[in-house]
């Protein structure tokens, strides 16, 4: 009787390879490759003289293949967002996935929004972005009303935008809840990630959009009721 022929390992651990590099799915190709490095493992050990060489680096592949898979099997999993952290996402970023929805908001903190509690100071540089979640803050400049920022709203879309120093002062006037970023934090995680960064840029300048329409649509009333 024939004695089994080890090539059909090398043979096999091939084909597997021919399959992983023809699959478009990234887990699935390091599980191929998984499969072929473990495969070809008895092909090295069955030779006369064991080759070490490539045993080892066969189980190398093998070990940093594995690693990458179980990496990307946890990053597939499905992400349940809190109540809260499902309103940012509806408000701001619909668009992105929920495990990116994480990632933006790990970069900043939740804090509770206080009566009387200066979020923005004319004439400074302000350090945080902070989008509103609940409650309510109003908008003045030199001691006149222009508006008041209600939930989708974000206290520092400007400093976003152009970086400039604020012009207004926002103060809450209804207790509520928002998320907070240092704005260095955000603008390093926003140039990292793009699609991320146009989203956040896309509702800055519709938040700023409709804050100004605001303020104008305001002025036009009070002109009304003037005359």
């Amino acid at each position: 009787m024939n004695s089994f022929n080890p090539n059909y390992f090398i043979h096999a651990a091939n084909v597997l390879l021919v399959v992983a590099y023809s699959v478009r799915d990234i887990l699935w190709l390091r599980l191929f490759a998984v499969a072929a490095s473990l495969i070809s493992i008895p092909y090295f050990v069955l030779q006369p003289t064991m080759l070490w060489a490539p045993l080892s680096w066969s189980v190398v592949f093998a070990a940093i293949n594995s690693l990458q898979s179980w990496r990307l099997f946890i990053e597939r999993r499905p992400v349940k967002l809190t109540p809260e952290e499902e309103d940012i996402r509806r408000l701001v970023f619909r668009d992105l996935p929920p495990r990116k929805v994480l990632q933006v908001l790990s970069i900043g903190s939740w804090i509770t929004l206080e009566v009387g509690e200066r979020l923005i100071e004319s004439g400074k540089r302000p350090e945080t972005v902070s989008l509103i979640v609940r409650g309510k803050v109003r908008v003045t400049r030199d001691g006149r009303v222009l508006g008041e920022l209600i939930a989708g709203d974000v206290v520092g879309s400007a400093l976003i935008l152009s970086g400039i120093p604020a012009e207004v002062d926002a103060v809450v006037v209804e207790p509520g809840r928002a998320m907070r970023w240092q704005f260095g934090a955000l603008e390093r995680y926003l140039a990292a990630n793009p699609e991320t960064r146009t989203i956040m840029l896309q509702h800055a300048a519709r938040d700023l959009a409709e804050k100004v329409e605001r303020v104008t649509g305001a002025d036009r009333n009070r002109s009304d009721k003037t005359q």
